[in-house]
């Protein structure tokens, strides 16, 4: 069976039903049973939460070289 591989920010569809998650974009579509998305769920939100980290460190940093520059 080959893999396929829907990354998070390609995701363009999103729904429930009796087999699980359905993840599709325009190229793949994956469906995720309920099982292994409970399993899933505890890793997938803390990589969310470091992302998110992440980002708004970035833009804090962004928004202090702009303060700096205008001062």
């Amino acid at each position: 069976m080959e893999h396929k591989w829907i990354y998070i920010n390609e995701i363009t569809t999103l729904h429930a039903d009796d087999d699980g998650i359905c993840l599709s974009n325009e190229y793949n579509s994956i469906t995720i049973d309920p099982y292994t998305l409970v399993d899933w769920l505890p890793n997938i939100i803390e990589v969310a939460f470091q992302e998110k980290e992440k980002r708004d460190k970035d833009k804090i940093e962004e928004l202090k070289n702009i303060v700096n520059e205008t001062i």
